[in-house]
């Protein structure tokens, strides 16, 4: 049986191999035009993204970011004036965080750190940024308790967890993907899913998989389905397990957001936009959590 420690190694070759977004360019690599592109498709087709910073006062407040992908969330916070410190299992991401702020001339500090052990002092943060580190933790009420430590009384933390509760979840990954992947093995079928939209990369993978022959637990399975068929963790909360997980600290809420219609393919395509919001808003895979610590 794995361990968290082992798991946390396989998590960190897999995003030291492919930090998080650094896919979404055709330009050179670590480039101007590189991090620019990335920046706007990610925000593109996850707009809440920049909401939920907006509603934050960064200006000259000591910030810890949990994994930084490739930096571009942290631009935005440094440019709102954020004292920025981000952090990552895998030294890809720090890598290439590091070269976007280079490239940009902006001030922060980034580097190799594990969220569950972190060797911050207490009581170091205003506010604690991770949007989406946590669901890639096999410990994550570890690194809750560390975030909890790290930040000063009366600070923030603003947390995207997977939900649980959403389609994403329920009705394409558990369901969906789970009766369809046996066709995957008919001639034709990989090319026709492909040419609908759906990514041949991972149709691939899925399809190594299945022949494998090997059975896999729920959890593994929902690993698999999200962010390809070689991510080796995931988790996913619903709303009853994201208030336990920060249950010490004050003034929790949730909201729930995006709906990502390119996983539907051509359909998701056609889907008109107040619907794709609505499903966002009430069934969306993204559960954000604002959170404080106590005062005193």
């Amino acid at each position: 049986m794995k361990t968290p420690a082992s798991t946390r190694k396989e998590v960190e070759g897999f995003w030291d191999n492919k930090p998080c977004d650094s896919d979404r360019s055709s330009e050179s690599y670590g480039t101007a035009a590189y991090f620019k592109e990335i920046e706007e498709d990610r925000y593109k087709y996850q707009g809440h993204i920049l909401d939920i910073i907006d509603e934050i006062d960064w200006q000259g407040r000591k910030v810890l970011e949990i994994g930084t992908g490739v930096g571009t969330d942290a631009r935005i916070m440094i440019g709102k004036g954020a004292d920025y410190t981000g952090i990552n299992i895998d030294q890809g991401s720090v890598d290439l965080t590091r070269k976007a702020l280079d490239v940009f001339s902006l001030a922060g500090k980034v580097e190799r750190c594990d969220a569950t052990s972190m060797k911050y002092e207490d009581e170091s943060f205003d506010i604690v940024y991770s949007f989406g580190a946590m669901p890639c933790i096999p410990d994550l009420d570890k690194a809750v308790e560390e975030i909890y430590r790290v930040l000063k009384p009366g600070g923030v933390v603003l947390g995207l967890l997977y939900n649980k509760s959403s389609i994403n979840y329920h009705v394409e990954i558990m369901f969906l993907r789970k009766a369809f992947r046996h066709l995957l093995v008919i001639p034709g079928v990989i090319p026709l899913l492909s040419f609908l939209g759906l990514p041949r990369d991972k149709l691939d993978g899925h399809l190594k998989l299945y022949r494998s022959s090997r059975k896999m637990a729920d959890e593994e399975w929902l690993s698999r389905n999200t962010d390809g068929p070689e991510n080796p963790y995931i988790c996913v909360q619903d709303e009853k397990e994201a208030d336990r997980l920060f249950a010490r600290f004050d003034t929790i809420s949730q909201k729930i957001y995006f709906f990502d219609f390119r996983h539907w393919g051509f359909i998701g395509h056609i889907l008109p936009k107040f619907i794709v919001n609505y499903l966002g808003i009430h069934w969306g895979w993204h559960r954000v959590v604002y959170a404080r610590k106590p005062a005193s």
